[in-house]
């Protein structure tokens, strides 16, 4: 999908680039979870971050790779159509269940025929109104069809992609409306969700003067993808699109397109994507994090010492991992809590000195698990995140459960602190520093 440089880019001329993509040795570690079975599909669901869509899709290699430490989590695949430019050898039925176990959200793309004044040579849609709306219902009845056969389920959002086309051709125009009108009734009947991709100059406009004209009865798609390559990574449209058209969950912008991009030794060309769909990555309360999400500096806990503002959540975090017994209440850290903490110190090889020293309250409150979380990353596994990067830095991280900008910085600057590669992602690596206490 290359929106207004379609004129002067071809597809088929990135091809190269992209079967040409290189895997450095040691890439993928250290090495992901097996991938559990008959994981849900979410294309894309609800979800405020990056993607990232490429002319085939990627290798199971080369999206493990971008999956620990590239900003994405969600990736355009070209699904179905009569003019998608490359061979898909990658895309089945596994390996999109793979990339949702992993945690991709999928971006489903047809991309068939074109407008009638369209400039390339791609297949192109009747000039008749009511033919073409014909030919948007059998575009949709098409896409479905792929969507099914790839386990992408009903209630998903299947993306038309119609190329930049001189909106002035109002024949040309008018058949364009038709056929996404027949697009978005269709895939409405099947089941599932309708987006538009397209220029924002283009078929973007489009939608935009209809709805600024108020015009009823028409089957406007769910979902606006804009290409605008203005490289500011933010949902803004206008002059294309309308503030309030398509806003709060409805858009995602194309900013950067033809982008060589490498992330752990794996180089893809791709376009880039910042996205905000259904309800959004959100903020989420503070469940059973023994009060944690209210902590913004932890201190050294001596012996015997009182802290009610500490001890507290030491003992329930001491309890949580299995090695403290009986009531968490009580500001004191007295016998009973030292022998806890020495077994945990004891169980990495630290010193028993009956402490919790600040190495102690950043494994502690890092959990023991290691997920892999980035931009747009909600629930739990944030809040642990979070916490323990407030211990490891000595600076508050709001403890939210969302994966934001403000999470991202604070995740660079401690893998620059630890020495991890300069990526903006939780994963494993960062998760076993975390829990071993470096800070």
């Amino acid at each position: 999908m290359l929106a207004t440089r379609i004129r002067t880019i071809s597809r088929r001329r990135l091809t190269a680039a992209v079967a040409g993509l290189t895997l450095a040795a040691g890439a993928l570690a250290p090495a992901l979870a097996a991938a559990p079975a008959n994981a849900e599909v979410r294309a894309p669901g609800s979800f405020t971050g990056f993607a990232f869509d490429a002319c085939t899709a990627p290798s199971q290699a080369a999206m493990d790779a971008w999956w620990v430490s590239s900003p994405f989590g969600a990736v355009g695949v070209y699904i179905s159509g009569s003019s998608r430019a490359c061979a898909q050898p990658n895309l089945t039925r596994s390996w999109v269940s793979t990339q949702s176990a992993r945690g991709w959200r999928l971006l489903p793309i047809h991309v068939g025929m074109q407008a009638p004044c369209y400039g390339g040579n791609k297949q192109k849609m009747s000039s008749n109104p009511a033919t073409a709306r014909t030919q948007g219902v059998l575009a949709a009845d098409e896409s479905v069809a792929a969507a099914g056969s790839l386990g992408i389920g009903k209630k998903n959002v299947l993306t038309l992609d119609i190329e930049w086309y001189p909106v002035s051709n109002a024949t040309c125009n008018v058949a364009v409306i038709e056929f996404v009108n027949g697009w978005s009734a269709r895939i409405a009947q099947r089941g599932y969700r309708s987006g538009l991709y397209s220029s924002a100059s283009a078929a973007i406009t489009t939608m935009n003067t209809l709805r600024n004209a108020s015009v009823s009865g028409y089957h406007y798609p769910d979902v606006l993808w804009y290409g605008w390559y203005n490289r500011k990574a933010n949902l803004k449209a206008e002059p294309y699109l309308d503030d309030r058209y398509w806003a709060d969950g409805s858009r995602i912008h194309q900013y950067v397109g033809n982008d060589l991009s490498r992330y752990n030794g794996v180089t893809i060309n791709i376009d880039r994507n910042v996205m905000d769909i259904g309800a959004g990555s959100t903020t989420t309360k503070p469940k059973a994090q023994c009060g944690t999400a209210s902590v913004s500096k932890y201190r050294y806990i001596r012996r015997n010492q009182r802290r009610p503002d500490l001890v507290p959540e030491a003992k329930c975090l001491l309890k949580q991992r299995g090695y403290y017994k009986g009531s968490t209440s009580g500001s004191k850290f007295g016998a009973k809590a030292q022998r806890a903490v020495n077994r945990y110190r004891a169980a990495r090889g630290w010193s028993q000195t009956g402490t919790v020293s600040r190495k102690v309250w950043v494994s502690l409150l890092s959990g023991a698990t290691a997920p892999v979380l980035k931009r747009g990353s909600t629930g739990k596994p944030v809040y642990k995140l979070q916490r323990s990067l407030t211990a490891a830095l000595n600076r508050s991280v709001p403890r939210n459960g969302l994966f934001d900008a403000t999470t991202e910085r604070a995740v660079r600057d401690y893998r620059k602190k630890v020495r991890l590669p300069a990526w903006r992602t939780a994963e494993p690596r960062l998760w076993a520093a975390l829990q071993a206490g470096r800070r």
